[in-house]
């Protein structure tokens, strides 16, 4: 008997199955999403969509952002749920965290970078490990020499002014990075998220955190510790404290001091004038890297984020001096930190309980060297800020407090 040896044809699945198969995926994965709210997305959408714009690239590059935020969010959900099924002894790690808080241009990058340098004590997150909070994404980086080559790449846009806020805050996907890019990057809702979309209006509902729903909130807060706890077992699991660092949207603590309430506390103090020249320079050139807009051209963006840093300020206050108990904190002024780092850290440690190697003295010794030396490549308006009385008052006073511990004359 002979065998039929033709080749029969593979069936094909229709088309139209293929497409529903994927819509079906991609729905699931914006379903079960751990990260977008989507009313802000929403919102965002429409404000490009129909709100008042510079011109079409702003828009373009608006549209694009928006875009991709949707394309990748079934990847991301993908993944998050790959690292449950691979690594689900992340979850059971302990998070003791360390808070450095203060306004922005306040010493606050410096100090993190430089507590964080300390491995011996220290955990902390990376800019590309905010972004991509994937344990098995991580691992691929970490074992590539090509993607270790791209993490050195600047944040900033290849502009002018890029090049600007790259000097004011040199920012690659390597170094340690503000809890706010999680915020900002994954939901959408921070103050970073108002440089991409620089309208007035909008500032208060991406920025306020009481203003989300209790469950989002919750979700919120629950998911960045996931993240915390990533970290935390890429760096070894080890029994280290975690230092985070948020500046820019204090609404939030309230319900994290209930989430954390063994936390420590580590205050960054800048006077008004010192710190909202140099702010309002740096969202500028932040803006105008991310949009190709001036936002001084923007109808109230400048007295929105006045009002708002106003607020932030009274807020931050309010944190110190009602919310966080005295033996939870540690209060330093802008001047000891850049003047002094091996003092200032000195005094964290103490507080902490922590002991410094020599390794991390010596460290120490050589960052406020280059400290010294470092000079600051750029300039800005020098004006005064009426509307900060009570806390450059309080300002004050920690500076005087650590000039009289220092063995200085209080000026």
């Amino acid at each position: 008997m002979r065998r039929d040896l033709r080749v029969r044809p593979v069936r094909r699945l229709p088309v139209k199955v293929l497409l529903l198969v994927a819509l079906a995926l991609y729905v699931l994965g914006l379903v079960f999403s751990p990260f977008p709210y989507g009313r802000t997305y929403f919102l965002l959408w429409k404000r490009v969509l129909f709100g008042r714009t510079h011109g079409w690239r702003p828009r373009m590059r608006q549209a694009r952002f928006l875009l991709s935020y949707a394309l990748s969010t079934p990847v991301f959900t993908a993944l998050w749920y790959l690292d449950e099924l691979l690594y689900p002894g992340y979850r059971k790690l302990e998070v003791r965290p360390v808070f450095i808080l203060g306004q922005p241009r306040s010493g606050t990058t410096f100090l993190h970078r430089t507590l964080a340098s300390d491995r011996e004590n220290f955990t902390a997150a990376r800019h590309i490990e905010w972004r991509y909070p994937f344990i098995s994404v991580q691992k691929l980086i970490r074992c590539s020499s090509l993607a270790r080559r791209l993490l050195q790449k600047n944040y900033w846009s290849n502009t002018p002014a890029g090049e600007v806020a790259a000097r004011m805050h040199p920012n690659k996907l390597d170094d340690w990075e503000e809890d706010g890019i999680f915020f900002e990057e994954r939901f959408l809702h921070h103050f970073f998220i108002f440089l991409r979309f620089p309208w007035a209006n909008l500032l208060d509902y991406l920025d306020d955190f009481t203003r989300l729903p209790e469950k989002v909130r919750r979700d919120m807060l629950a998911t960045h510790r996931r993240v915390i706890q990533k970290v935390i077992y890429l760096n070894g699991a080890r029994d280290l404290r975690y230092l985070s660092k948020e500046v820019t949207s204090h609404t939030k603590f309230p319900e994290i001091l209930s989430y954390y309430p063994e936390a420590d506390f580590i205050f960054s103090l800048r006077d008004s004038g010192g710190f909202m020249n140099s702010l309002l320079a740096l969202i500028r050139y932040s803006t105008m890297s991310k949009t190709g807009v001036d936002p001084l051209t923007i109808e109230g963006w400048e007295a929105a984020v006045l009002r708002r840093m106003e607020k932030d300020s009274a807020r931050l206050l309010n944190i110190i001096e009602h919310q966080v108990a005295p033996e939870r904190r540690v209060l330093l002024s802008y001047a000891a930190i850049t003047t002094d780092i091996a003092a200032a850290v000195g005094k964290i440690y103490t507080h902490l309980d922590l002991t410094q190697s020599e390794s991390c003295r010596k460290h120490l010794d050589e960052v406020r060297a280059r400290q010294l030396e470092r000079g600051r490549g750029y300039n800005y308006e020098v004006r005064a800020f009426p509307g900060f009385g009570s806390f450059d008052q309080f300002v004050e006073g920690v500076v005087r407090d650590g000039e009289t511990a220092a063995g200085l004359t209080p000026r």
